[in-house]
């Protein structure tokens, strides 16, 4: 029956719900078969590594920034970025899954892009944990809560929800949500999270737009703000030394804080598009990631902008 099982879902590519309808069991039945079947030698994976790698440009970005590991997808002409980092995020995210593990997300088109590039697997002994509040304003196939449990599904995982806004209207709204035992339980988890994985917002990114405009500051109104904002890490608005621009937007926001995600071991900032460089310079200037997923060209502008800093600070 192992066989049998593993043929069904791995050469005829039915999916576990199909099977176990087949199989007249359940899906966490077959996932367990699935399972069996790896440590039993049945089945062998092997990852191939379709995306290529730009070696060279990673090692220049972990010795120019001082990061754990760095990633660069080569991006065909005409290819998408997103897909590209996404390829190679989920190779990363695949060798942080150690038995046990606690794993924090933000949300955005650069993980969903990883969370799409990973096959089902059965790992019930992992949970997933939202780094953020939700997003009224967003797409909801961008949204960490539905991000979250399409990754709980696919890995037959656990995940907590954060059943609040990212940003509320004041900072009494928070102190009062907070009070809330089921939300303060999930932030607490984030904390203690052994990695994170999270999108890298910029001035200029959708995804940050997003989160201002849901926050009521725009352009106009806020120039002043809009002036000094490099990027974000889960709702989080930097400047482009990494550190906090708006004290009071700060006591308005759910979730986990700068410092705070910066005391998680391990913090992967996954980001897709040149649009998203202004956003990464600034949070590898202010160290709040460890590792970091991106392509070619955003790895060379980085690069770029650090040297033309360097040239400058010397004059």
């Amino acid at each position: 029956m192992i066989v049998k099982v593993a043929r069904m879902y791995y050469e005829q590519e039915m999916s576990q719900d199909q099977i176990a309808r087949a199989m007249l069991t359940s899906r966490s039945n077959i996932s367990r078969i699935l399972t069996v079947a790896k440590k039993k030698g049945i089945v062998e994976i092997k990852i191939a590594e379709t995306t290529k790698r730009e070696t060279e440009l990673e090692d220049m970005l972990i010795a120019r920034f001082g990061l754990r590991t760095a990633f660069v997808a080569t991006v065909p002409a005409g290819a998408s970025d997103y897909k590209a980092v996404g390829q190679l995020a989920a190779q990363h995210f695949l060798s942080q899954l150690k038995p046990g593990v606690k794993v924090a997300l933000s949300w955005g088109r650069s993980l969903q892009a990883m969370v799409n590039e990973l096959d089902e697997d059965n790992r019930p002994d992992v949970t997933l944990i939202p780094i953020m509040g939700g997003m009224t304003a967003t797409p909801s196939s961008l949204s960490g809560e539905t991000l979250i449990r399409t990754l709980a599904t696919k890995l037959n995982a656990e995940y907590l929800t954060l059943h609040a806004p990212t940003i509320v209207q004041a900072p009494e709204v928070k102190q009062a949500l907070m009070l809330e035992p089921s939300l303060k339980s999930v932030i607490d988890a984030a904390k203690a999270a052994d990695v994170a994985f999270v999108g890298v917002g910029s001035r200029e990114s959708t995804s940050s737009n997003y989160i201002l405009e849901s926050a009521g500051l725009n352009r106009v109104q806020h120039p002043d703000f809009w002036s000094k904002v490099a990027g974000d890490l889960g709702g989080r608005f930097f400047d482009s030394e990494g550190k906090v621009i708006d004290t009071r937007l700060e006591r308005r926001t759910v979730g986990l804080d700068l410092e705070e995600l910066k005391k998680i071991r391990r913090v992967v900032g996954v980001a897709a598009g040149e649009d998203k460089v202004l956003g990464i310079a600034a949070a590898l200037k202010g160290r709040l990631l460890s590792d970091l997923v991106t392509s070619s060209n955003c790895a060379m502008k980085l690069l770029g902008i650090a040297d033309q800093k360097t040239q400058e600070e010397l004059v």
